[in-house]
């Protein structure tokens, strides 16, 4: 038996011991909890929902910045967009920072019943990434986010933008009665641009110093040790492990580190470990 035929059997057993004592982990609702701390999952999304795409289709790399490349006319008021909700088969509409997207072929979800039914007629960005789908937490304000969330809501845009048609623009927080970018809408502009930044200084970051390998037994404790692909960073040196202290000193990781960089006030020796080891044992 060759080791995809034993992976893909040993997925499947998961996935059944999972629907029988954790079945909640099938739900839409709980899924789109995890895509939305984990943006990443936004492609498993996409697959889920069988869209095929639209005829609106723009490069992702425009959508950076969170701008689409296509401009639509219609504007929308908030009681106007309520009125699609796909109650007695009507359309289903939706919107995210202020655009409107026709989810109407994703029925199943969006529409009355449905795992997504709570984003029908509204804009709801801020639970996108938050996964409070209250009516208090189902809101346009995305004011005061972490990057890694202004990053997840830029997947998004780019998830609806991709497989949605983009029909319009919604009166409010984004854009006005005319269809022009509010101040607020600017200011969005600027989040999104800086949790980008972040986020590439925060993978540079990561490779620099990539996380160990973790180990534990009950007997012997917990061990770390560095590799040539650890922390999912492949690279051509293994270096020796270090304890990696954020720059508050509220988080405290195992980093593996190269010799060149020993002296960064960020790191700290494991006790009782060699200076030169690539493996140790961490204090029970």
């Amino acid at each position: 038996m060759n080791k995809l035929m034993k992976f893909s059997i040993a997925v499947v057993l998961l996935a059944a011991a999972v629907a029988v004592y954790q079945p909640h982990v099938f739900t839409v609702k709980y899924m789109h909890d995890v895509a939305a701390k984990y943006p990443a999952f936004v492609s498993f999304f996409r697959w889920l929902h069988g869209v095929k795409g639209s005829s609106s289709k723009p490069d992702p790399a425009n959508l950076k910045d969170g701008s689409p490349t296509t401009d639509p006319t219609r504007v929308f008021t908030k009681e106007e967009l309520a009125k699609y909700k796909g109650e007695d088969g009507s359309d289903i509409y939706i919107a995210l920072m202020g655009r409107v997207f026709d989810v109407t072929r994703g029925r199943d979800f969006y529409g009355p019943g449905g795992g997504y039914a709570f984003f029908s007629g509204v804009d709801g960005s801020r639970a996108f990434v938050t996964g409070d789908f209250k009516p208090e937490g189902l809101i346009d304000d995305i004011s005061g986010l972490g990057s890694q969330d202004y990053i997840g809501l830029r997947d998004w845009l780019d998830f609806y933008m991709k497989d949605y048609a983009y029909i319009g623009k919604l009166e409010g927080k984004f854009f006005n009665a005319n269809g022009e970018p509010t101040e607020y809408y600017f200011q969005v502009q600027e989040w999104l641009k800086g949790a980008s930044n972040f986020k590439e200084e925060e993978d540079l970051f990561k490779e620099k110093f990539p996380m160990c390998n973790v180990d534990y037994k009950p007997e012997e404790g917990s061990r770390v040790w560095c590799s040539n692909k650890s922390g999912g960073v492949k690279r051509d040196w293994v270096g020796v492990p270090r304890s990696l202290y954020s720059a508050d000193s509220k988080n405290i990781r195992c980093a593996c580190v190269q010799e060149a960089d020993l002296n960064d006030s960020l790191l700290k020796e494991y006790p009782d470990c060699p200076k030169d080891a690539s493996s140790c044992m961490l204090p029970k």
